[in-house]
């Protein structure tokens, strides 16, 4: 059975500064094998920094100042998720007075050394809209897609293994597609032969569609094919994600779940897991909304495999959409086929302008998500439902 029981303290809390809310990109909170928890957000200053703890997130960390600047978007990943027995965090991040796109890995297995600051794209200028996902592959190449200027400017992007952490990012590769606005991608690895090779989901906003892209890393080529049709886009501005990915390493494969629509009467919360050769989907998390539901994420349990997908907003469409909202959760045990009743994970409900809801993507033990709220003060939360107490972090 999952593991229940919760409190809710918070740690911290501020007023002004984008805080994470306005800050876009894929984010994830990472969990290193001694069970640290570093939780890497956009501080006060609208700086990029890092928090840890070392007590399962009881207690934390004063921030640690990964760039001083003003961001605009930011992602990580962290090397175990591609199944590279190491300890680097990957952090890529675009920020608006040099309208770059930089890079810098913190080193949870030295002392949390930084690496040297290297460039990944050198833009124009910076606008609203775009998109950042960065991602490693199983091979060691790491890999980043970043857009501004809602398109107008960014690319894909390849640091070879040799030059990692420190080393220059090669000229920009073939790219798929360029992003308008509303337009999201999420880099993970790809299962092909080549362990070089990648996989993205992007979501096309004006097509109201979900793809898998491959890229070949050998022919610097993609290959595109369609997930959902029908899949209404969630303003970046207001909300994030309204799609998540995990990877699932013991069945090389990966997961996405995504919302059809949000605050909508009959919107479902879908689910896939996805390979190069197949695209399956599984039962819907949530099927036919009531109403006032969004955002989502999904993780994988690495002690017993089970699936847990979370999401805001009750099923019964008692709760109010970006007004009065708490954290929900379900598992599966079978892969997707089937999954187990809704759970409320937020002991209160919060009220925000704008939303955003991510969580450790492998994990053991206890998991942990988070979610944002601005009232106007930006308060960032996690919760582990697990034997003991939750723990809550603020930025």
């Amino acid at each position: 059975m999952p593991p229940s029981g919760n409190a809710t303290v918070i740690v911290a809390s501020h007023t002004g500064g984008a805080g994470f809310l306005d800050i876009m990109g894929t984010h994830y909170l990472v969990q290193t094998p001694s069970n640290v928890l570093y939780c890497i957000h956009s501080d006060l200053n609208s700086d990029l920094s890092f928090k840890k703890s070392t007590d399962g997130g009881l207690s934390w960390s004063s921030p640690t100042v990964i760039f001083s600047g003003t961001l605009t978007a930011f992602s990580v990943w962290y090397d175990r998720w591609s199944n590279i027995t190491a300890g680097l965090i990957h952090c890529a991040y675009q920020e608006s007075v040099t309208d770059d796109t930089l890079y810098r890995t913190i080193d949870t297995e030295s002392s949390d050394a930084l690496s040297t600051q290297t460039t990944i794209f050198a833009g124009a200028s910076t606008a609203a809209g775009g998109a950042l996902s960065i991602c490693r592959a199983r091979g060691g190449n790491v890999y980043c897609y970043t857009v501004i200027d809602a398109g107008a400017e960014g690319g894909f992007f390849r640091l070879p293994n040799a030059n990692v952490p420190n080393g220059a990012w090669d000229a920009a590769r073939a790219n798929p597609e360029a992003l308008a606005t509303l337009d999201q991608v999420i880099l993970v690895p790809g299962w092909a032969a080549d362990n070089q090779d990648m996989m993205a989901f992007f979501w096309d906003a004006s097509a109201n569609e979900v793809s898998r892209y491959v890229h070949d890393d050998s022919a610097n080529s993609w290959a595109e094919t369609s997930i959902a049709t029908s899949m209404t886009a969630l303003s970046a501005g207001t909300a994030s994600p309204n799609f998540a990915a995990a990877v699932d390493i013991s069945n090389s494969r990966n997961l996405l779940v995504a919302w059809s629509n949000t605050d909508l009467l009959n919107a479902d919360l879908r689910c896939w897991h996805i390979t190069e050769s197949a695209i399956t989907e599984v039962t819907n998390i949530v099927l036919n909304s009531t109403d006032d539901q969004g955002l989502c994420a999904i993780a994988i349990n690495t002690d017993n495999g089970y699936w847990y997908a979370f999401y805001c907003g009750k099923s019964d469409g008692s709760e109010t959409w970006r007004t009065s909202l708490n954290v929900y959760y379900k598992v599966s045990q079978d892969s997707g086929s089937t999954w187990g009743e809704e759970t409320k994970l937020s002991s209160f409900t919060f009220a925000s302008n704008t939303l955003n809801l991510f969580v450790i993507p492998r994990f053991f033990g206890s998991f942990a998500a988070i979610h944002v709220r601005t009232e106007p003060a930006i308060v960032c939360m996690v919760r582990s439902v697990a034997p003991r107490a939750a723990m809550n972090i603020g930025i």
